[in-house]
């Protein structure tokens, strides 16, 4: 059985086709991401505005060509912090069932921050202490104190790359002051992680969104080195 799932994030819509091969594991059959910008000019208004709100639509019919071009037995749709922050994220929900007969669940911070320690940890191999995980998105950033064995502690914040970008609009390049007033801000916004890490010992960072492959850019274009993405995801 292939199975489709389409994932409606606040900056992205990814999609992924993988077969079961048994209860436990699955075959990627074929990967796909378009930049769609859903929370563009109203993601602090709580608002999809009308451009980002059709640009939604048309990358979410692009998804399902594709997951249907792949023989896709069941296609499963997810939504993140755009859509359920916004006031008009059933709207959007209610025109994709309306236009392809597909439901989007929408998933709380809680869940989402769930999803993210259960992916990691298939994809990693964790230890018996503590790490702290943590997921850029554009509308929220989820934090999550875990072990091989357990989540510990999991957090949504309102901090996603986006809603940042919107709220701060620095400038290019980002001053000093800026960037104060941005570490100000984390500080107000962090307090409930600050007490978790000061609670439970933390012994790595993982990093699991796209945001931490472009540092991994970053970094490895100013020490000259390459980077083995296959050596990375071992």
């Amino acid at each position: 059985m292939q199975v489709a799932i389409i994932d409606l994030g606040t900056n992205t819509f990814n999609l992924l086709v993988a077969k079961l091969t048994d209860e436990n594991s699955f075959e990627v059959i074929f990967q796909d991401k378009l930049s769609v910008k859903l929370g563009e000019g109203g993601i602090n208004t709580n608002t999809i505005l009308p451009i980002p709100f059709q640009r939604g639509i048309i990358a979410f019919e692009q998804h399902l060509k594709s997951a249907k071009k792949f023989n896709s037995q069941r296609i499963l749709a997810f939504g993140t912090s755009a859509l359920r922050s916004s006031l008009n994220g059933n709207d959007f929900v209610r025109e994709i069932k309306r236009q392809f007969n597909i439901e989007i669940n929408v998933i709380d911070g809680n869940e989402e921050a769930e999803l993210i320690y259960e992916g990691v940890r298939m994809a990693l191999h964790m230890y018996d202490s503590n790490s702290l995980i943590m997921d850029i998105g554009g509308g929220s950033t989820e934090f999550i104190i875990a072990n091989k064995n357990t989540l510990v502690w999991k957090q949504s914040f309102d901090l996603g790359a986006a809603r940042l970008l919107e709220k701060f609009n620095p400038s290019e390049p980002i001053t000093q002051h800026q960037i104060a007033e941005l570490e100000n801000y984390f500080d107000k916004q962090l307090v409930t992680l600050d007490k978790a890490i000061q609670q439970y010992s933390i012994a790595e960072l993982i990093g699991s969104s796209g945001s931490f492959d472009t540092f991994a850019e970053i970094i490895n274009c100013r020490l000259n080195l390459p980077i083995d993405w296959d050596k990375e995801s071992s």
